[in-house]
This record gives structure tokens, sequence and C-alpha cells, in this order.
């Protein structure tokens, strides 16, 4: 029930915020996915909020994440992930499984995911700020 109220609390605030590209690379707070396009919903001094649409077969191409993060799948499907060129897990995220990476994900690390299934995935970031410019320093 927690998720479900911060879930919703979240989508309100979005309502209200204007619709952005999502900014580059020299910004360490966002994702950049250098293979899909992304939608800024949301950034202050405490968050950055992106949205990305995964179509099938596409793949995010190499990306570092910062630390403190949560993710939200407002529409699941089947991912592949890799590192270094080789598959490390695939599986499927059902839609509205949220879920919490504390850790940073490196370039050097050679991440990416991809959508192996038949359906567009929607997929959710939120960054905590305090957790992302911490990892750069």
């Amino acid at each position: 029930m927690y998720y479900f109220r911060f879930f919703l609390i979240l989508l309100v605030c979005l309502s209200a915020s204007a619709d952005q590209n999502v900014e580059t690379l020299s910004n360490p707070c966002h994702i950049n996915y250098p293979n899909i396009p992304g939608e800024l919903l949301l950034e202050n001094d405490k968050l950055v909020v992106q949205r990305f649409i995964i179509q099938p077969g596409q793949w995010e191409g190499i990306h570092r994440h910062p630390a403190d993060q949560l993710y939200v799948h407002i529409k699941g499907g089947e991912w592949t992930v890799k590192y270094d060129g080789k598959i490390t897990s695939n599986g499927v995220s059902p839609t509205g499984e949220i879920g919490w990476s504390e850790m940073t994900t490196e370039l050097s690390e050679m991440h990416e995911s991809g959508n192996t299934g038949d359906e567009p995935i929607d997929l959710m970031w939120i960054t905590l700020k305090p957790g992302c410019f911490s990892d750069t320093q």
C-alpha cells in the first residue's frame, strides 16, 4: 500500500510538470541511453524523474547509472541484460514493478539492457540528487 501511495503522489506531481527532452551526458543525475530518447518529467534540487519507452528489439546502448535510483515499470516486459557484451540475466519485469538501485553502474562496466519481448516497455527512473552527485566526486 505504501508503494501505491508513493506512486500516486508521484504521478500527481508529474502531471503538473511540463514535458521536456532529456538532457545529455553532462548531468550526472540523468540517465542517458544512447539509443533511446527519453523524457525529462521533473527535476528539482532533490530528484530527477525520467521516462523511457523501449520498443521491442531495441537496446538502450551502453550507459551508466548513478546511485540511489528508484525504477517503476509503468508497462513491464521482457528484458535481457548485458555486461561487457555478455548476457548476465533475462526475464520479465511485470507492469507496476518497483525497485531500488543503491549502487552506481559505471560506463567501464559496459552495461546495457534490451527489450527482448513483443511489446513496448514503459520505464520511469527517479534519481535522488544527493546520491548521484556523491558518486561523481
